[in-house]
């Protein structure tokens, strides 16, 4: 019932609950119960992967490589996976990995570099 989980879910979000934003995320993205927003997508996972949230991670990266609700960006896409992955999220290191194909070393370095600042930055601004 995606109308009742919409109605619930929004004011939990809008409070900063990190699950509730990565559902409504996921809401967006796949056009459950709203009408699919690949931006409003990145809005509530962003808002959840700023709180550690994995899930919300792993999938601003797909976002990012695939190029969804934001300009493609192999660099973040790497970096949101990377984080993600150390955040324990094992299907994250095989998207890295996959990314990273398409990168050079240095863009490759520079998206370790991102992912280590956004970490000591406690996913804030990243």
């Amino acid at each position: 019932d995606f109308a009742t989980a919409l109605r619930e879910w929004t004011p939990l979000a809008e409070q900063g609950n990190a699950n509730a934003q990565f559902n409504l995320g996921l809401m967006y993205y796949n056009g459950q119960g709203v009408t699919q927003d690949y931006k409003n997508a990145v809005k509530w996972y962003r808002l959840s992967a700023e709180q550690g949230h994995a899930g919300a991670q792993y999938n601003l990266g797909g976002l990012y490589g695939r190029g969804m609700g934001v300009i493609q960006d192999n660099i973040y896409a790497h970096m949101w996976f990377n984080i993600s992955a150390s955040n324990g999220d094992k299907d994250a290191v095989t998207n890295r990995d996959i990314v990273a194909k398409r990168m050079t070393p240095t863009d490759i370095s520079i998206a370790e570099k991102l992912a280590r600042e956004c970490i000591e930055k406690k996913y804030k601004g990243c």
